[in-house]
């Protein structure tokens, strides 16, 4: 029953999102709805009894009798998505970490890629070659989809890494201007050191930057994609 109900979900999800993609396409309203609650009552019943049997005057028999049913009374619940919460996450941008976690999770680069990524950019000659993640362009999109298909031959090689750029950022801070227990609070998020020929704190920090995506091919000198 419980397997019914979630391939139940997951169908009416799917043709949902179908229907709002093809009202998407038509410039049309979109709406979604989720099923929140889901109650079943199950109803077991089970009866037995005898009752004569047609035995003419042969004498007297009892015949068993059984019987039984079972119902199910579920109770769905239906509500509207939306809201200023569902609007932002609905339009807001894939962060590039998730992007990092999916590919380092083995998904497929040709599939994410294809849902994230607007465009690719090339320079050819001194000049910027776009090719566009849209159909309707009808010399880029080609290219576009080959590319995809070229780094998944890559990633099913094992040689495709995504890692984000590490950024070193350092700033110099005189000894006079924080006090002891400043510097204690700045220990759990910056390292320290200190300069004795120029008398200054020097506070370094590490921060993930844009993802590195490197292909590492048959040669010496490997290729990197910066994704933006």
């Amino acid at each position: 029953m419980v397997l019914a109900y979630n391939q139940a979900v997951v169908e009416t999800t799917s043709e949902q999102l179908l229907f709002n993609i093809a009202r998407a396409r038509h410039h049309e309203p979109i709406h979604f709805t989720g099923v929140s609650h889901i109650a079943a009552t199950l109803n077991f019943q089970f009866n037995a009894g005898a009752t004569p049997a047609l035995t003419g005057s042969n004498g007297a028999l009892l015949a068993p009798i059984f019987g039984g049913n079972i119902s199910e009374n579920p109770t769905i619940s239906i509500i509207p998505i939306g809201g200023e919460e569902f609007t932002k996450r609905l339009l807001a941008p894939i962060p590039e970490s998730k992007l990092t976690f999916l590919l380092r999770q083995g998904a497929d680069i040709d599939k994410i890629l294809r849902l994230m990524a607007e465009e690719f950019r090339e320079l050819k000659n001194g000049a910027e070659v776009i090719y566009y993640n849209r159909p309707s362009d009808q010399s880029g999109y080609p290219v576009f989809r080959r590319i995809l298909l070229h780094l998944s031959s890559i990633q099913d090689r094992r040689h495709l890494h995504v890692d984000p750029l590490i950024i070193q950022r350092k700033w110099t801070l005189p000894p006079e201007s924080m006090a002891p227990e400043g510097f204690l609070k700045l220990h759990d998020t910056f390292s320290i050191t200190y300069n004795p020929e120029s008398r200054l704190y020097i506070l370094s920090q590490s921060l993930p930057g844009r993802v590195l995506i490197i292909l590492l091919p048959a040669v010496d000198c490997p290729l990197r994609i910066v994704c933006d």
